[in-house]
């Protein structure tokens, strides 16, 4: 007997999830070709052995995903439905038509019984959309309307940083968490990862370390995880005024659910801003030495280049593109998908090796790891950096490397320092130049702290009109 016929309204039948299989499957869902969902569970065998019975419940995924994480069970579902079909199909020596009836009070049928239950770990997930981890619902706090677009793209890319920070250790040196789909209309993201388990406990570890305000600090520098990157996650959920809610497919993954939400960050965004002590990913580091060569490949795509060894002089190999492209990502030259950002191209405009030397030492300065260079150094600006301090920097302040690969970051660190401590400008010149990029209009005389412009760098506005102005 075929377990999905397609002789019945319903139409062509596939397998969405396998929850119970014994001699085949036994409670499943399935989807029709209108990505309409059921929940179906086996009845009986009736008549010998001819005939089998087959409960169907139209569904739908958040409770398919309430169901795997026990909040309910199968019995409950199928006995509060009021929408339920019974399914019969027929050995094929009785030459009968499937039939497809709604379950009236005279069926012969049996519901599950309260105490089936499924094993969690022997789920099959057969749909390409089944196969998630993890459920992200982003909110506004208050209930009323939705985050908008922007909050949207910027809570999924602080929120995937950071568990994926958490996540590395020396088995899982490249961890990933990405959006797998999302519901119409609403703010439900599934999410993938490359290690489930392992996403599990880097969010219970996040959960862990919101929990207890007095243990923050403690806690980051025991994961080794930079504060600012958690401020980035709870400064777009305290501005924007959101809840996140995450909970896991099954309920053995995550015990209960892990909320964030804006009403009690401020505390602890105050405290993160004070934390001295800043850890940068190995992702955010650079790996080549030659930074002439980073500035070739930013120039290159500037002018459209493919990025082929071949077609770039001075590479010798696939490997060496990775590693000068990214070199350009960590400067802010060039974007995740190798596009070149606005910096790249003011870059690729100077016409001079020195000029271009000029705008990467501020470029130095203000990235991810010439910024943790400096905190941890307790330099106010690259100047005070000394070349040879790179490797105890990359020691103790990056995450993610072991071996030779830390020699290797050291490395391209310490040569890009010294090259670029020669050509950094002074206070003054950099202001200018920071704020002419900026198009903002500079006073004669700038105050400059550390990298950001003062309030007397502001664009200059006429006085207002005072009584005394007639005259």
């Amino acid at each position: 007997m075929n377990i999905l016929p397609k002789d019945t309204f319903l139409g062509r039948l596939s397998f969405f999830e396998i929850y119970d299989d014994f001699f085949g499957p036994k409670c499943f869902s399935v989807k029709d070709e209108l990505d309409r969902l059921y929940l179906v569970y086996w009845s009986g065998d009736y008549d010998d052995g001819l005939t089998s019975k087959w409960l169907y419940m139209p569904t739908s995924p958040k409770i398919l995903d309430e169901l795997l994480r026990e909040e309910y069970s199968f019995h409950q579902a199928f006995s509060k439905s009021k929408q339920l079909m019974v399914m019969c199909t027929y050995a094929q020596e009785l030459n009968k038509p499937t039939t497809l009836e709604a379950l009236d009070k005279e069926s012969d049928v049996n519901l599950p019984p309260k105490e089936f239950s499924i094993e969690l770990d022997e789920i099959q997930s057969i749909a390409p959309e089944s196969k998630w981890n993890f459920n992200l619902r982003i909110a506004k706090l208050s209930g009323k309307g939705s985050p908008d677009d922007d909050s949207i793209t910027r809570v999924l890319g602080a929120f995937g940083d950071m568990i994926k920070l958490l996540m590395k250790d020396r088995n899982n040196t490249s961890p990933s968490l990405y959006p797998f789909n999302a519901k119409y209309s609403s703010f439900d993201v599934k999410l993938g990862s490359s290690n489930q388990e392992r996403a599990a406990v880097a969010m219970e570890l996040l959960d862990s370390i919101l929990s207890d305000e007095n243990a923050l600090e403690n806690k980051l520098e025991e994961y080794g995880i930079d504060p600012y990157r958690l401020k980035d996650l709870l400064d777009i959920v305290n501005m924007d005024k959101l809840e996140l809610t995450l909970k896991s497919k099954t309920s053995d993954i995550l015990q209960k659910p892990i909320r964030i939400s804006s009403s009690s960050l401020l505390p602890l965004i105050k405290r993160l801003e004070k934390d001295a002590k800043t850890f940068i990913d190995s992702s955010k580091v650079p790996q080549a030495n030659c930074l002439d060569r980073v500035i070739d490949i930013v120039v290159h795509r500037v002018n459209g280049g493919e990025l082929k060894h071949e077609a770039i002089p001075g590479i010798g190999s696939e490997r060496q593109v990775q590693y000068h492209t990214h070199a350009a990502k960590c400067l802010g030259l060039l974007n995740s998908n190798n596009t070149v950002t606005t910096s790249g191209r003011v870059l690729a405009h100077r016409n001079h090796r020195t000029e271009q030397y000029k705008f990467l030492a501020d470029r130095f300065e203000s990235s991810d790891f010439g910024w943790a260079w400096m905190k941890w150094a307790n330099a106010e600006s690259m100047n005070d950096l000394d070349p040879n301090s790179s490797e105890q920097f990359v020691q103790e302040r990056v995450r993610g490397l072991r071996g030779s690969s830390v020699a290797r970051r050291a490395s391209s660190l310490s040569s890009w320092l010294t090259i670029l401590k020669s050509h950094r400008r002074c206070d003054d010149e950099s202001a200018k130049v920071i704020a002419a990029e900026a198009d903002i209009s500079i006073p004669h005389k700038v105050s400059v702290e550390g990298t950001a412009l003062t309030k007397s760098t502001k664009k200059l506005r006429p006085p207002k009109p005072t009584l005394d102005s007639k005259n």
